[in-house]
């Protein structure tokens, strides 16, 4: 059994040495969250083209009797500023729209700035400050990293600082890029 385990973990540092990491926007994914409550997500992102791009989520979350659906849509643009450090980081503005639906109904918009750069050729880092309109409003930090493993599949997890009485939210997943 140890062999075994041994050579699988040669073969993922093998794959993943060749593996690229490039700011991807076209992926689907699928993990765990932890937000007000937790449950599984979905998520998909797709480049419309240079600088548009379109994403979703949707996360089913639990807590105690309380239960939810949330669904996030909405559009990022990239900006095509250069940041001095890098040229392959990018920045973008997102917005869009936040539904809650279950034992609490609400939907509200989201609107933000946010930055994505490939650390290494197998990391790549992301950080976003949105403001949301849904439940009370809040502010919210957001910080991420996608390991990949080859050049279609990813590990990814972030964790979202949020302020007020909005509980923090941590999601870890893959994705297949495409």
């Amino acid at each position: 059994m140890k062999k075994v385990l041994a050579v699988s973990v040669l073969v993922a540092m093998t794959i993943s040495a060749t593996a690229k990491a490039n700011p991807v926007w076209d992926y689907v994914g699928a993990g765990y969250t932890d937000a007000a409550g937790d449950g599984p997500y979905i998520e998909g992102s797709f480049r419309l083209n240079r600088n548009w791009i379109a994403d979703a989520s949707y996360a089913r979350l639990s807590n105690g009797p309380f239960d939810a659906n949330q669904l996030k849509a909405g559009l990022n643009y990239i900006l095509g500023t250069s940041l001095g450090f890098s040229a392959d980081t990018q920045t973008y503005l997102l917005g869009g729209v936040e539904n809650w639906s279950g034992d609490a109904d609400e939907t509200g918009a989201y609107a933000g700035v946010g930055i994505r750069h490939p650390l290494t050729p197998q990391v790549e880092l992301y950080s976003e400050a949105t403001y949301h309109t849904v439940f009370d409003e809040h502010g919210s930090l957001a910080g991420g990293i996608t390991y990949f493993l080859t050049p279609a599949w990813a590990v990814r997890g972030n964790l979202a600082l949020n302020s007020g009485d909005t509980k923090n939210e941590f999601r870890f997943g893959v994705s297949y890029q495409f």
